[in-house]
């Protein structure tokens, strides 16, 4: 019959009588006397006259058709038949019609062309070909495969893709209002939304854990940004069901109004906040360093997404991590266990400036126990002739000799002038060690507040009267650093100052519980940031904390991240810096061979009062200085401290009356101190520029610290 190629199989052949049966593999080895044989024909027939160099025809040609072999294709039908043959011979053109027998003697019958002979279909040439087709279209059936399933995956990916994309603005706005609800103490949204954002993460998580994702993350170069996304949204999840939800648990029912009751701080809550903070804060921090590992991606929306993600998460772990640094110490500092805690709360007058902020006019001494709160009279801090704390004779409580030479002696004598040191906590480390002497008692801590974060904070409490005139949250701070000057006498001034801090004082502790919670954390966040609120504790961990929060008040000892400490005190015996208008700036900074940065700084001080008008006011608010040139002079001095391991060079002045000290260079704590005490006219502006280098160490930007002044609420424009 003729041939069929649709009926031919790899490894086997067609015998005489029609039986299939098995054949050796082209592999199979001929004898040694055989291969031999085959060699030497196959190199004498390569190198006959006769041998064909016509290309050789197709397997597949038709059984009629005739061919001439070449001696490469008779030397392999040989060695696949493993017979001799006359290699010779193979390129008569009576070959067509020649006879091959089979292995087992019987001729082939192969149409009339062949005249029987072995069959073409066993040959190795024809089995490599065979096998090269079959070959063939197992690797088409794949790319057919991989075309359909990467087809599939393709558009399963992008229609996730597409799900995912459509939900993330949801999901920010819920987030956002997450915070919301949390400050507003609204318990069953937080909940509530809590929940579907963590469901609708989970989801999200589970589709990118998906085959065609876990596919793409195999392909080269992209592969990378995809494992990239699919870590994001998986420690996305793990931060929603390991933090958000139980966070949000614990948060859900808390508001100012649980926390603080009837003057009092829950302290059991606040023990089960610190407790649900100090669980998850691990979790943040294992995914924000996953998360901050992350390789640099390569495809543009990637890169960003992750680099937003990073920017966040680490963002967050720092807010938590500095939170459960701080948070622990709350109950503790809150008089937890019975533990008493008496706190020295210090209202420091702007208009009489010192270094801190102000002079501190009155104090109050309050005791916390389990969270609740009782203050007791506030006193005028003066000279004893004014009921409040006597100045020394000498010289004590362990003040340097540094310390003298930059601010006199008085603030070893003096309390209200400990002050004039520009570190807060060594300044009422002293006034805390001088009010104790005087008043016995212990004193755990101080905290210092001016008549501006005062005015702040009766913005949400709302006003109180004292002697028939109001004080509220529009009028607080002018009415205690201007206008009261004009409405009392001298003798009740200070009674009307003490009345106020105290009756102030206790309706904001009154009130807390049902304030604003995202309004009261902005006002203390800005009262800190202004240097308005400002605290210092005996306890070494408890002070770490502050100074951690911002409050702290200290010369800044980090040489790496530096800060410039431009401080000014009114040395005029008065309240003329009511009308003290200060500012500084400086340049972007030069970078120095030896990695420190130098900033070229001008730092400027301005007598707003004008002659008519200190001509109006009384000699309590001009002041009484013997120093003073005419009734509108003030008499200030500065203080420039250099940054931690930098320096301060350069330093000139315009304007102003040096004569009494110019500038000077010292030093605190090994701290490089510029120091000049001008007398400065009313209208007339003192300018001082001056190089600061940072330390080598230095990794940030420079920052700028000073005392904060009445200027804003006076309004004068520096």
């Amino acid at each position: 019959m003729p041939y069929d190629s649709d009926q031919s199989r790899a490894g086997n052949h067609f015998s005489a009588d029609g039986q299939t049966r098995n054949v050796a593999s082209p592999r199979s080895s001929a004898g040694p006397s055989e291969t031999a044989e085959f060699t030497s024909a196959y190199f004498q027939s390569s190198n006959h006259p006769g041998a064909s160099s016509q290309p050789r025809e197709s397997n597949t040609a038709t059984p009629s058709a005739s061919r001439a072999t070449s001696p490469s294709d008779t030397f392999v039908h040989a060695v696949e038949s493993g017979r001799s043959v006359d290699m010779g011979a193979t390129t008569d053109p009576g070959y067509a019609q020649s006879n091959y027998s089979s292995p087992q003697g019987g001729a082939l019958p192969y149409g009339p062309a062949r005249g029987g002979g072995s069959d073409p279909r066993n040959s190795y040439h024809y089995q490599r070909k065979k096998r090269g087709k079959i070959i063939a279209g197992v690797i088409a059936a794949i790319v057919v495969l991989v075309v359909i399933v990467g087809g599939i995956c393709g558009f399963t990916m992008f229609r996730d893709y597409k799900n995912i994309t459509a939900k993330v603005p949801t999901l920010m706005e819920q987030a956002s209002g997450l915070k919301d609800s949390v400050m507003a103490g609204d318990g069953e949204t937080v909940r509530t939304t809590a929940a579907t954002i963590a469901s609708e993460v989970s989801g999200m998580n589970d589709t990118l854990s998906g085959l065609p994702w876990q596919i793409a993350s195999l392909v080269p170069v992209v592969g990378q940004d995809v494992q990239s996304a699919r870590t994001l949204v998986s420690e996305a999840d793990r931060l929603c069901q390991y933090a958000l939800i139980p966070a949000c648990d614990s948060l859900a029912d808390v508001k100012l109004s649980n926390l603080m009751t009837d003057g009092a701080v829950n302290v059991d809550l606040l023990q089960s906040l610190v407790s649900t903070l100090q669980n998850i804060s691990p979790v943040i921090q294992q995914s924000a360093e996953t998360i901050e590992a992350l390789p640099e991606a390569r495809i543009g929306k990637v890169s960003e997404l992750v680099t937003k993600v990073q920017d966040g998460v680490r963002t967050a772990n720092s807010a938590v991590t500095a939170l459960n640094e701080v948070a622990p110490y709350l109950p503790q500092m809150l008089g937890a266990d019975g533990n008493v805690r008496h706190y020295l709360i210090v209202a420091q007058n702007n208009v009489e400036l010192r270094s801190t902020g102000g002079f501190p006019g009155s104090a109050g001494v309050m005791t916390v126990v389990d969270g609740r709160i009782e203050l007791g009279d506030f006193t005028g801090i003066g000279t004893s002739a004014d009921k409040g704390l006597e100045w020394y004779d000498q010289v004590g409580f362990g003040v340097t000799d540094e310390e003298i030479a930059i601010f006199g002696d008085r603030v070893g004598k003096i309390p209200a002038d400990t002050p004039y040191i520009f570190d807060f906590p060594r300044a009422y480390s002293l006034f805390s060690a001088m009010y104790t002497d005087q008043k016995g008692g212990t004193i755990d801590g101080v905290i210092a507040i001016d008549p501006v974060f005062l005015q702040y904070l009766l913005k949400l409490t709302g006003g109180i009267t004292i002697n028939g005139v109001e004080v509220n949250g529009d009028n607080a701070a002018r009415l205690l650093m201007h206008d009261a000057y004009a409405m009392f006498d001298t003798d009740t001034q200070d009674t009307f100052f003490s009345a106020v801090a105290s009756a102030a004082f206790s309706n904001i502790m009154g009130n807390l519980g049902n304030l604003d919670l995202p309004a009261f954390v902005d006002v203390v966040t800005r009262g800190i940031e202004e240097g308005r609120l400002q605290m210092w504790m005996v306890n070494e961990d408890e002070e770490n904390i502050i100074k951690q929060t911002g409050a702290g008040g200290e010369v800044k000892t980090d040489p790496t991240a530096p800060q410039l400490g431009v401080y000014a005190g009114d040395d005029t015996a008065s309240k003329i810096s009511w009308y003290l208008s200060t500012n500084t700036t400086m340049d972007a900074g030069t970078k120095n061979a030896d990695g420190s940065t130098t900033y070229h700084a001008t730092s400027t001080f301005t007598n707003n009062l004008s002659l008519a008008e200190a001509e109006a006011q009384p000699t309590y608010v001009t002041g009484y200085s013997p120093l003073k040139r005419n009734v509108s002079d003030m008499f200030i001095h500065i203080y420039l401290v250099a940054p931690s391991g930098g320096t301060i060079s350069n330093v000139s002045s315009t304007g102003g009356d040096f004569s009494t000290q110019n500038w000077s260079a010292l030093s605190w704590n090994g701290f490089g101190v510029y120091t000049a005490s001008p007398l400065i006219n009313g209208q007339e502006t003192v300018t001082v520029t001056y190089d600061v280098t940072t330390s080598p160490e230095a990794t940030e930007p420079m920052v700028i610290d000073t005392t904060a002044t009445a200027q804003a609420v006076a309004g004068w424009q520096q």
